[in-house]
């Protein structure tokens, strides 16, 4: 992040320094990697479709972008917040993306059979497969990181909504539940 209060990468302005992630269309960018990792390392991140809706028990596939944003070629890995629910499928495994490139990963969420009561209050939230019971809204969230650099790497969020809420009138509700924020550094 720069001293003017922008992401490096695509330069959507940042709210604070304590922000976590950039919030631009397909970045992602983790803001605290960008101030302190290698600069000459740099990804971004997002899902071509980040909002879905699904039933309980399905299985929804989504294609996550990885752009290698870097001075040379680098390999990702992606991790995930939800072990149990989510799987990612990498192209070309082990293969370096070059500077500028672009790569389609595969994710799968496996959407809970049993959501629980949709209008009961909010369930327990957190990162991944984190669940907003008032909305029936699912949460599968990844990261991509730098092998050479794990400081360095972006963040994406799939919103999975649970298929067949509706608002009392027939009509399905919208999405209003908020992106789950996360510090900048990756759980273990």
């Amino acid at each position: 992040m720069s001293a003017t209060g922008h992401c490096r990468l695509c330069g959507t302005e940042v709210p604070d320094e304590r922000h976590g992630y950039c919030e631009g269309p397909l970045c992602g960018a983790d803001l605290a990697g960008q101030r302190v990792g290698d600069p000459g390392v740099a990804v971004q991140v997002g899902f071509e479709r980040a909002r879905v809706a699904a039933r309980p028990g399905e299985v929804v596939e989504a294609r996550l972008l990885v752009r290698n944003r870097g001075r040379r070629a680098e390999h990702f890995r992606i991790r995930v917040f939800d072990t149990e629910r989510v799987a990612v499928t990498e192209p070309e495994p082990g293969a370096p993306i070059g500077p500028g490139a672009e790569v389609v990963w595969t994710v799968r969420y496996r959407v809970p059979r049993d959501p629980g009561p949709l209008a009961a209050g909010q369930a327990a939230a957190g990162p991944g497969g984190a669940a907003d019971a008032v909305f029936g809204l699912y949460y599968a969230a990844v990261r991509a990181e730098a092998v050479r650099d794990a400081r360095v790497g972006a963040a994406a969020v799939l919103d999975v909504r649970i298929r067949g809420e509706t608002d009392g009138a027939g009509r399905i509700r919208a999405i209003r539940a908020p992106v789950p924020r996360w510090p900048a550094t990756c759980p273990e």
